[in-house]
Order: structure tokens, then C-alpha cells, then sequence
């Protein structure tokens, strides 16, 4: 699915995954202008970045796609990551939902999402001035376009029986095959493992995988990515998840870049800062740090350094 990962702000200062693989090594990341213009009135209007245009890329990645669809100025419709989306709809200084007046009713703004059969289905609601829900659905490919979309106006009241008229409407799933245990190919065990990480209810990942409740938490215990309380002893410490593995795309993507997506210490960027101001070039830097060039200038850029490396690096955002 195409996403926006990283954005520029006016400052030339770069936000989000600039240095995000993407799922097919060979291609560049694409480019474009976003000029975010939130509803006046809304929680996201008082971002940082509202009413900027912003240079952003975009393209296919693994990072977990946000609920929102943002539109470029070209006319090209991508989501955000969750990353780029919080980053754009949070309010200077507060959470995505500033603090209310006691003398004022709350105002809730909600956000959901899920992934089926390869579409993304998302729903955003705002609060407006008259207390209603100004409401959005939308349904994706994996690709990133629009597939369907409905919006409208309701209260906060009718979201409740609403749900209960879709659930009523909609034919139940096929139940499962017999009453024996789910059976797992390690294609499927792979599939649940990496939706565990976003989707955490077992209802909701028994009717994606077509089978129990019980199925998902017995092959969850046997993948240790639960604990099962019963079998621990009063006192004793929750046994720490095993790193995750990198995926294939990122291990191809280090065969380049050995260090790429690693998170950076003090004491590397302290040595990136320093051999930048005895001149190394940026080449230089990414073979010896193990990162791409785009990686080792936003670096160069968060950290202030100062040398030829970084005045190229400040040149490019221009």
C-alpha cells in the first residue's frame, strides 16, 4: 500500500521515517507537496503544521498505515503512516484531544480502523460546533486508492444503535469447518504473528482467520507471543518477548545498508557531527555508518552539525 512516510516542514526540517525501505528496494521514494489545511474548529487545527505546505514522500512500505487519507496538492490521494498522522494532527503542546472547559460538554473525536480481505476500512469522527459527529468512512486497496467512502452528520448517541444495525444487516461468516483445532501453516502463523502487533482482540482476528477465540490464543501461546497466567507462579517476572526478527524486505535492505532503521546512539552521532566537521563527504559517511544518504543528511540536519556534508544537506531542502 502506497503511504506518506516522512514530510518537510517550512524550517526544512524532516519528520516522520525519511529513511523508511521501501518494500521494493529498487525504486525511489516519490515526491510531492501537501498544503495541510485541517477543518477550523477541529482538535488538528491547531497542529504545528497547519497551514503549511509541506514536501512529503510517499510510496510503498511496510510502516502501519494511520486512518486518514490525505490529498496533495497535485491531486493524488495517499494515507499517512499512523507516525505522519500524529505527528500532523496533534495540537501544539497536548494529545490528539486537547483539554476541555468544565463549562463545556466534552468533545470526543474518534479514530478506528482495521484490515480485511487486503482493504483498509477507516472511520474518523469530529466533533462541530453544534455537538454533532461530522463522520467518515473510507475503504482502501492495497494500494492506497479509494475504493468507497461515505460521510455525514450524527450524534454521538446514535453511533451505538447504528453499529448494531450494520452488524444486523451483514450476513454472519461462514463458521468453521468441524470443531477440531485450527491448523496452522507457517504462511498463516507468519500472517497472525504480524497482525497481533496492531489488531489485539481475539474476536475480531478469530473472524479474519476464520476460526475460534481459542485457536487464536492456544497458537499466540505457542508462538510466545503471549503468557498464559495460570502457568506462572505468584511473584515470579513476565519473561521478555525475543527481539523481533527483521522482515525479509529489511534484511535485503541491510545487505545495502548494514545499519539501515537502526536506531542511533550518542555516541554514533557524536562521531557522525565530528567527521562531518573535518569534512568528510556524505558517501563517506553512509559507507562508514552503514546508512543511506538520505539517512545520514537527516541526521546531519537533527543534530545541527556543522561541516560540508551538512551544508549540502541543508541545500537539498531547499
Amino acid at each position: 500500500m502506497t503511504h506518506i512516510y516522512a514530510f518537510r516542514d517550512i524550517n526544512g526540517q524532516w519528520h516522520g521515517d525519511p529513511d523508511a525501505a521501501p518494500a521494493n528496494p529498487a525504486e525511489m521514494p516519490s515526491r510531492g507537496w501537501l498544503t495541510y489545511q485541517p477543518v477550523p474548529g477541529t482538535p488538528e487545527a491547531d497542529s504545528p503544521f497547519a497551514g503549511q505546505t509541506l514536501a512529503v514522500l510517499y510510496g510503498v512500505t511496510e510502516l502501519e498505515p494511520g486512518p486518514v487519507i490525505y490529498q496533495l496538492d497535485s491531486g493524488g490521494q495517499f494515507q499517512a503512516t499512523w507516525y505522519v498522522h500524529t505527528l500532523l494532527a496533534t495540537p501544539v503542546g497536548s494529545a490528539l484531544i486537547p483539554p476541555q472547559r468544565h463549562d463545556q460538554p466534552p468533545t470526543p473525536s474518534l479514530e478506528n480502523s482495521l484490515t480485511q480481505n487486503d482493504r483498509l476500512y477507516a472511520l474518523t469522527a469530529t466533533t462541530d460546533a453544534n455537538g454533532h459527529l461530522t463522520t467518515e468512512i473510507t475503504v482502501t486497496n492495497n494500494h492506497g486508492e479509494i475504493q468507497a467512502e461515505l460521510r455525514g452528520t450524527l450524534n454521538l448517541t446514535d453511533l451505538h444503535p447504528l453499529a448494531r444495525l450494520l452488524h444486523a444487516t451483514t450476513p454472519n461468516p461462514a463458521p468453521p469447518v468441524g470443531s477440531h483445532e485450527r491448523t496452522w501453516s507457517p504462511a498463516d502463523s507468519t500472517r497472525l504473528a504480524n497482525r497481533f502487533c496492531v489488531e489485539r482482540d481475539f474476536g475480531t482476528l478469530a473472524e479474519e482467520f476464520n476460526c475460534r477465540r481459542n485457536d487464536i490464543y492456544r497458537h499466540l501461546l505457542e508462538l510466545e507471543l503471549i503468557t498464559d497466567p495460570a502457568q506462572r507462579r505468584p511473584g515470579q517476572p513476565v519473561r521478555p518477548k525475543p527481539a523481533a526478527a527483521p522482515s525479509p524486505i529489511l534484511q535485503q535492505r541491510r545487505l545495502q545498508y548494514s545499519n539501515s532503521h537502526a536506531r542511533w546512539t550518542e555516541q554514533e552521532e557524536a562521531r557522525l557531527a565530528r567527521h562531518c566537521a573535518d569534512g568528510a563527504p556524505v558517501a563517506q559517511l553512509s559507507q562508514e555508518f552503514g546508512r543511506s544518504e538520505l539517512a545520514i543528511e537527516s541526521r546531519l540536519l537533527k543534530i545541527g552539525a556543522h561541516g560540508p556534508a551538512a551544508d549540502q544537506a541543508r541545500l537539498n531542502v531547499l
